[in-house]
């Protein structure tokens, strides 16, 4: 007969593997509810279940060991992340999982089933976590840091930046060079990443401080689309940029300046405006989020706004490693640290168009 897994355990139990483990391991950080408790212990007894010696013996030796959750590569943001925290772990003899989930939530559930119990001491999000309950869970007893936004009743640790004074901020820059018909490029609004509806919320609350009401239009990929995967071979985001900003140019918008909401998207936006014959800063501003590397050699430079990444990955290593690791001396627990944004003007930005032929007026 085939030896039972703990995956056996959960589909009989109806719980995820994640949880027969933490269970199991007879988790004191935890609280399950006694109904839980019971369905996966009866079905580890009616399966004849039990833990591997591995397990057992994971108190006695750290792994060393950092799981780092990805939703995509094909944005150079997360891959600039993820080389600041392996670069920073090796530092402190750690070493680094990176687990790739294609933005697919069935894949994600995997990873943590795989990797968490005996495999990592800790885990770090470069998104919203897929299933915020669970690994709220798992936050219990493998310390977890999300390096971004996260809904305000999750308490996960999180290392943030201030989105909407981020949107603030491009807002102000373009209001200043006299721009006051923007449009925000965006790949579409979902559970992922609070950041876009962030950052556009910080758009339009500035533009709104100026009494400009009705100077913005927002335009968004549609929500189905949403996928690392093109028959062209582009990035995703890069290629919501073109599109949007060719259907854009189509119908002879009067905006005079592009935001992307992301660079990786501000780089689509130039690439199409070019593509049309249409010059920047001349004929449309531009400016993004990120400062990713591309976004300081491409031509013209993009305006964007840098998020401090670097600082904010050794923040998130730091805080896994400190609450993974025994002290006798009790440390204060901190559950959320916001970085506050810079602006980083380049040359894609510049006086609206309107604006310079008031002046020599």
């Amino acid at each position: 007969m085939k030896k039972a897994t703990s995956q056996d355990v959960a589909e009989l139990a109806g719980v995820s593997q994640a949880t027969v483990s933490l269970i199991l391991n007879n988790s004191d950080k935890i609280t399950f509810s006694n109904e839980t408790k019971e369905r996966v212990l009866a079905a580890a007894q009616k399966l004849n279940y039990r833990l591997p010696q591995r397990k057992k013996q994971r108190e006695k030796k750290a792994s060393n060991m950092l799981l780092v959750l990805t939703p995509t590569l094909t944005n150079q943001y997360y891959a600039e992340l993820i080389q600041a925290i392996e670069d920073y772990a090796d530092t402190l003899d750690y070493r680094v999982i990176v687990c790739n989930t294609f933005r697919k939530p069935d894949l994600e559930k995997f990873y943590l089933d795989t990797f968490v119990g005996a495999h990592v001491d800790g885990i770090i999000y470069t998104f919203l976590p897929s299933f915020p309950r669970l690994v709220e869970q798992i936050s219990s007893s493998t310390p977890t840091v999300i390096i971004g936004e996260k809904l305000d009743d999750l308490s996960i640790c999180s290392i943030e930046l201030s989105n909407v004074n981020a949107g603030a901020m491009l807002a102000e820059h373009l209001y200043q060079l006299g721009h006051r018909k923007l449009v925000f490029i965006s790949t579409p609004f979902n559970q992922l990443t609070l950041a876009r509806e962030q950052r556009l919320e910080g758009i339009r609350k500035q533009l709104e401080l100026h009494g400009v009401t009705d100077g913005l239009e927002v335009l968004v990929a549609d929500r189905q689309a949403e996928a690392d995967s093109q028959d062209d071979g582009l990035p995703y985001e890069y290629s919501v940029g073109r599109q949007l900003t060719a259907e854009l140019v189509r119908r002879e918008s009067m905006a005079t300046a592009l935001i992307g909401v992301n660079d990786m998207t501000a780089l689509g936006i130039l690439s199409e405006l070019a593509a049309q014959g249409l010059r920047v800063p001349r004929d449309f501003s531009v400016c993004g989020f990120d400062n990713i590397f591309s976004s300081s050699i491409t031509t013209p430079g993009l305006t964007t706004i840098d998020h401090h990444l670097r600082t904010r990955c050794q923040a998130a290593v730091d805080m896994v490693i400190t609450q993974s690791t025994p002290s006798r001396i009790p440390t204060p627990f901190v559950n959320k640290i916001e970085y506050t944004p810079q602006l980083i003007v380049r040359s894609s930005t510049g006086q609206s168009p309107t604006h310079r032929s008031s002046e020599k007026i």
